[in-house]
């Protein structure tokens, strides 16, 4: 379930209630198409979908916080939120 606040000015910001599917970037998108490019050839003749490469990633994830290697999965987490957050530079002679 979501609601959904449109203002006047034609912005909308949308609240997911509970549970719900994540809203992948571009990026984020075009990271796991890649990844699914580069193995599905492969593990041929099994056929590999793109969410099972999400849930392969999630389960080692899951994995890994749950035995010795929780300090350094949170570590490696805590560095990549660092990273997500911090403002874009353009490339040196990159047309804006």
């Amino acid at each position: 379930m979501s609601l959904e606040v449109y203002f006047p000015s034609g912005q909308e910001h949308v609240f997911y209630l509970g549970p719900h599917a994540p809203r992948l970037t571009p990026v984020e998108v075009d990271l796991l198409h890649n990844i699914w490019l580069q193995v599905s050839a492969e593990i041929a003749p099994l056929e590999l979908h793109h969410h099972d490469v999400v849930h392969f990633a999630l389960e080692v994830l899951r994995d890994d916080l749950a035995d010795g290697n929780r300090q350094n999965a949170l570590r490696l987490l805590r560095q990549h939120v660092q990273r997500a957050r911090e403002p874009v530079t353009p490339r040196a002679g990159a047309v804006a």
